[in-house]
C-alpha cells in the first residue's frame, strides 16, 4: 500500500494531465455522437450514434472516478493507513501495547504512563539499529512527508511510528510495518489535515517476543499553510 501511494504522489501531476487529455478526446466524441444522433434520418444511424454516445459517456465516467480516486488517495490515504496495515505475522498487532505478562526485557521497561510529559529524546535512538534520518530534530515539515530511518534489530518483529503534541501522553499511531529498513523509507505521514504547530514523532520497535525497545523521538514543526 505504501509503495502504491508513493507512486501516486510522485506522478500526481502527470496523472491529472493524462486524464485531462483523454477527457478532451472523449468529450469531442461525445458531442459528435450527440450531433449524429440528432441528424440521423434512419433507425440504424440512430442506433450507431447511440452506441457511440454511451461508449464515450462510459469512458468519461471512468475518467472521473479515476480522478476522484487519485485525489482521495494522495490527500487522505496516508492518514488512514493505520487502519489498513496488516502484518504477515498473525500473532503481532502493530497497534497493541506489550502484554504486561511478557518477561522482563533487558533493554526496556516501557510504560507510556511513566512519562507524563513526553519530550524529544534521543535515548531510544541507536545508530544503525533504531534511528530517524529524516526528519531531523526541529525540522519543519508540511503536506505528505516521506519518513526516512533505520529499523534493524536482532529478532526483529515490527515497528510503528506515532505522533503527539508536547505534554500529551496519548500517542496517535500513523502506520507501521514488519520489514527491516536501513536508511530508507519507513513510511509516509500526511500532515495536511493536522493543525500547524510543534509535535513529537516517535519510532517504536518491538521484537518477535513483543518486547518493546525504548522509542526514538524527534521534535518537528508542522507548517502547513
Amino acid at each position: 500500500m505504501t509503495e502504491i501511494l508513493d507512486f501516486l504522489i510522485e506522478f500526481e501531476i502527470w496523472f491529472y494531465v493524462i486524464l485531462g487529455l483523454i477527457s478532451l478526446i472523449f468529450f469531442s466524441r461525445l458531442f459528435k455522437a450527440i450531433g449524429n444522433w440528432r441528424e440521423a434520418a434512419f433507425g440504424l444511424e440512430r442506433d450507431i450514434a447511440q452506441r457511440r454516445f454511451r461508449s464515450a459517456l462510459s469512458i468519461l465516467l471512468l475518467i472521473f472516478i479515476l480522478f476522484v480516486g487519485e485525489f482521495f488517495f494522495v490527500t487522505y490515504s496516508s492518514s488512514l493507513l493505520p487502519d489498513q496495515t496488516a502484518l504477515a505475522t498473525p500473532t503481532i498487532d502493530i497497534l497493541a501495547s506489550p502484554s504486561p505478562t511478557n518477561p522482563p526485557f533487558a533493554l526496556v521497561e516501557n510504560d507510556e504512563n511513566s512519562s507524563p510529559t513526553p519530550t524529544s529524546t534521543q535515548d531510544g535512538c541507536i545508530q544503525g539499529k533504531i534511528e530517524w534520518v529524516y526528519p531531523e530534530p526541529a525540522s519543519e515539515i508540511a503536506d505528505v512527508v516521506q519518513l526516512i530511518g533505520t529499523v534493524n534489530i536482532e529478532n526483529f518483529g515490527f515497528y510503528k511510528y506515532e505522533y503527539t503534541e508536547p505534554g500529551n501522553t496519548f500517542w496517535k499511531t500513523i502506520a507501521g510495518d514488519n520489514k527491516v529498513v536501513i536508511e530508507d523509507q519507513i513510511g509516509l505521514w500526511n500532515t495536511s489535515q493536522i493543525v500547524p504547530g510543534d509535535y513529537l514523532l516517535r519510532l517504536v520497535v518491538l521484537d518477535n517476543d513483543n518486547n518493546e525497545y525504548p522509542a526514538c523521538i524527534v521534535s518537528v514543526r508542522i507548517v502547513n499553510q
